[in-house]
């Protein structure tokens, strides 16, 4: 088959892959139907040589059709359209019982985050099959009546965003501020607004994606001409935020979040930060305000059920974030675009 392969620093090709197959009875093989590319695939994409690691297919927003199932496999059949959790878990664990999937103990042995599809331990789902470890937990059935791109980001982004207004609590009445207006930003920002948020504050230095934000009914705020801190104060009645959402995955804007919030408030990173260290002078900060700091891999297993009839109603319409579509064979070229955040790209969707 046909997939995405990481090769090198910037290095995405279209290749020839072997075809997944069963290799224990809880496996699942799901026929990919779409596709897309995460900001998190730009870490590895970003990434060194890794020749020690060895190429790999990428990838972990996607969905499909099932078209082979191992022998203990009881809740899906050939030929069911399903979703696929971007985090494995076995289901049975401790950390699986509690719906901390990402932290399950079967699948992470290996160490944190190695549960995750589109790497060398998992292949990922940019490519025209994929075998799913554990499908009774970490595939999901597609209801009649919606399209692949309806449901595609639950599979990750929108459950996503919507753990950072859980982290941070978001309640009725309160004023957020959301740092980035990326995909997960904007899914942060419809969460909080659907939790009941008075004012949400969107951040973020791209004009075309702030109007994007007023649009969905956010304050849009460009810290090139405002400062964050006061205009969250002059919306709060001079307190400052009760929540502050992070989605950019950088130490300045992790410092920014802690920053705007009230004494008492709520901090949920769900931003990447990776290859960095965030320093934070932590009894001012963080003792001296009362501060609640979260993070955490999302738990798409937790999330999808409660996400999905909120589509079904037509709560959420998380096609909005779609800039770009192509085949899987375009997709170096779909790298490149998002890397570059050429043509007012905000989401690559990719077809096999």
């Amino acid at each position: 088959m046909k997939a995405l392969v990481y090769q090198d620093h910037k290095t995405v090709s279209y290749l020839d892959v072997p075809d997944p197959s069963i290799e224990a009875p809880s496996d699942a093989i799901v026929r990919i139907e779409k596709t897309a590319i995460c900001g998190s695939d730009l870490h590895i994409y970003h990434g060194p040589s890794r020749s020690e690691m060895g190429e790999f297919t990428l990838g972990h927003e996607f969905l499909g059709t099932v078209e082979d199932v191992g022998s203990d496999v009881r809740r899906f059949r050939k030929r069911d359209r399903v979703l696929v959790s971007c985090t494995i878990g076995c289901g049975v664990c401790a950390l699986c019982d509690d719906n901390l999937y990402s932290g399950c103990m079967e699948t992470t042995q290996m160490g944190p985050v190695t549960n995750i599809f589109g790497s060398p331990l998992n292949p990922g789902g940019q490519a025209e099959g994929v075998r799913v470890p554990f499908a009774d937990t970490n595939l999901f059935k597609i209801p009649d009546g919606l399209n692949d791109e309806q449901v595609l980001f639950l599979t990750d982004i929108l459950p996503t965003g919507y753990m950072g207004a859980d982290l941070a609590e978001v309640g009725p009445g309160d004023t957020v501020v959301v740092i980035g207006c990326g995909p997960v930003g904007v899914f942060a920002q419809l969460s909080a607004l659907m939790r009941g948020a008075a004012t949400v504050i969107a951040v973020d230095l791209d004009d075309s994606r702030l109007e994007k934000a007023r649009a969905r009914g956010c304050r849009p705020l460009n810290p090139s001409r405002e400062d964050v801190a006061e205009v969250t104060k002059s919306l709060s009645g001079g307190k400052g935020a009760d929540c502050a959402i992070e989605a950019v995955g950088s130490p300045a804007t992790v410092q920014l979040a802690l920053d705007v919030v009230r004494p008492g408030g709520r901090v949920a990173v769900i931003g990447v930060v990776a290859g960095a260290q965030v320093s934070i002078d932590f009894f001012p900060v963080m003792t001296g305000k009362n501060i609640t700091l979260r993070s955490g891999i999302v738990n798409p297993q937790f999330y999808i059920p409660k996400l999905l009839p909120m589509i079904v109603q037509g709560k959420i319409d998380p096609t909005e974030i779609i800039t770009h579509r192509m085949s899987l064979s375009e997709g170096a070229r779909g790298y490149e675009v998002f890397d570059n955040h050429e043509e007012n790209v905000l989401k690559v969707v990719m077809t096999p």
